[in-house]
């Protein structure tokens, strides 16, 4: 009796861990103004259409040395007032995970760009990363993104979050891979133990 009951906790425990997996593996990528970067010519207005954004995914902000990306809270965002920002970032690639749910405010530090239209504000959604609806737009495309408007841009590229491995997304790779230990695991300590 006691045997199955380890059995089924190590079962039990495989699952939830493959559960947890599973929903870190999910997470997106997103390249903010795609192949445009982070730019004063990039449509950040509309950007974040139709895209989910959920806690565990991450902005990818590329961006040449006359601009940079401050975190501003919303009081701030509108005005574009980066006097008192969150978070300054000024290295040209700048990689921000979205932690917790909630709206983000992003401006560039050159208020006369921010009032241009290099502002981003980012709704954040869940408790964890989820699909994208069915239709939506999904991160850059797979391969190397070089920022078309771009002179001085620091990085000469960046490859997507989301490469394809024999036709499928890696992540899907990922995911079959999660779910082969997790349900063979229990398969093979039943073995060994019998």
């Amino acid at each position: 009796m006691e045997k199955t009951s380890k059995k089924l906790f190590i079962f039990n425990l495989c699952i939830i861990f493959g559960i947890l997996v599973t929903r870190r593996c999910n997470a997106t990528t997103y390249f903010v103004g795609d192949t445009s970067g982070w730019d004063i010519s990039s449509d950040l207005d509309s950007w974040p259409l139709g895209k989910r954004f959920s806690v565990g995914d991450v902005l990818m902000f590329q961006y040449s040395s006359t601009h940079s990306v401050y975190e501003v809270a919303k009081d701030n965002f509108q005005s574009c007032n980066t006097t008192d920002p969150i978070r300054t970032f000024i290295n040209g690639n700048t990689t921000i995970a979205l932690s917790k749910p909630g709206d983000r405010f992003f401006v560039c530090g050159n208020r006369l760009h921010c009032f241009a239209g290099m502002r981003l504000q980012v709704n954040v959604e869940g408790n964890g990363p989820s699909p994208a609806p069915v239709g939506a737009p999904q991160a850059a495309p797979a391969g190397i993104l070089q920022p078309s408007s771009k002179t001085n841009n620091p990085a000469t590229g960046v490859a997507s979050s989301a490469p394809h491995i024999g036709g499928r997304g890696l992540r899907g790779s990922m995911n079959y891979f999660v779910y082969l230990i997790v349900f063979t695991f229990p398969l093979i300590l039943y073995f060994i133990n019998n």
